[in-house]
């Protein structure tokens, strides 16, 4: 007996340290000079100052499917300023419109001092927009490509299964957060070709004596940027396809989706 439950600690620990050797394998260092290198070469990433992406946006209703507007899309970066708009052309929903100028992040409103669910998300979480986070890699604002200029801080939590798929986990802390409640941002890379493919943002909400809100739609609200069609340009390997969804619970649940297909995307060099 003594035997076989040495021999069974013995099999669980070559497990744990395969496991361990499997997630811990790689440095967060290693792990964002990869991620670069699969952008491009530090002079193809430095050479464009102003990027263009323009396609198409499609908005589903996930789970009742009473929405589903289609419209034109377009993604503008130069430098730490991002502009990003959806539009419809419908008066109930006309589309976002996401802005940071270098110091402050703007979100339109959707009718009289009234925002979406998802651009309320993004107006209330400001850093979101600071710290150049929406677009991922599509954006010359993304802060891996100079990691030091945000100040935030990154931690490699190892290789993690999102839908079936094993991705690297990076949690990402904005240096300041002054909106209300407590959001986590996890970063998530292709293991094999080091791409940024997704990013989850989570707000849990607090009532007024600090604890959770129990027993309401919006006690958690989910933002799933995810992204893959990669193609080259000028150099470069962006991600052609961008999906976000965004999501409340618990309660009566609610998911919503913009698709976003870039058809054209184009650069100015310096």
């Amino acid at each position: 007996m003594k035997i076989k439950a040495l021999l069974l600690v013995a099999s669980c620990l070559v497990f744990v340290s395969s496991a361990a050797a499997k997630d811990h394998g790689i440095t967060l260092k290693t792990l964002v000079a990869n991620h670069l290198a699969s952008i491009g070469t530090p002079a193809a990433r430095n050479a464009a100052v102003t990027r263009f992406a323009q396609g198409t946006v499609r908005v589903t209703d996930i789970l009742a499917g009473q929405v589903d507007l289609g419209g034109a899309a377009q993604f503008i970066s130069q430098g730490d300023k991002l502009k990003c708009a959806f539009q419809l052309g419908v008066p109930q929903y006309p589309g976002e419109q996401f802005v940071f100028d270098g110091k402050n992040p703007k979100v339109a409103t959707t009718g009289p001092n009234t925002r979406s669910a998802l651009g309320q998300f993004f107006f209330t979480q400001s850093e979101i927009l600071r710290n150049g986070l929406l677009g991922g890699s599509m954006s010359t604002a993304w802060p891996l490509l100079n990691p030091n200029s945000k100040q935030a801080r990154l931690k490699l939590e190892g290789l993690k299964k999102i839908d079936g798929r094993e991705l690297y986990d990076v949690d990402y802390t904005p240096r300041n957060h002054d909106a209300s409640g407590d959001l986590s941002i996890h970063l998530y890379f292709d293991p094999q070709t080091f791409h940024h493919v997704m990013t989850i943002y989570r707000l849990t909400l607090h009532d007024a004596s600090g604890q959770i809100q129990n027993g309401t739609d919006e006690s958690t609200q989910t933002v799933e940027e995810r992204f893959d069609d990669f193609r080259q340009v000028d150099g470069v390997t962006l991600p052609a396809h961008w999906t976000i969804r965004y999501r409340v619970e618990p309660g009566k649940p609610s998911e919503l989706q913009w698709d976003v297909h870039f058809t054209g995307i184009e650069q100015k060099p310096l």
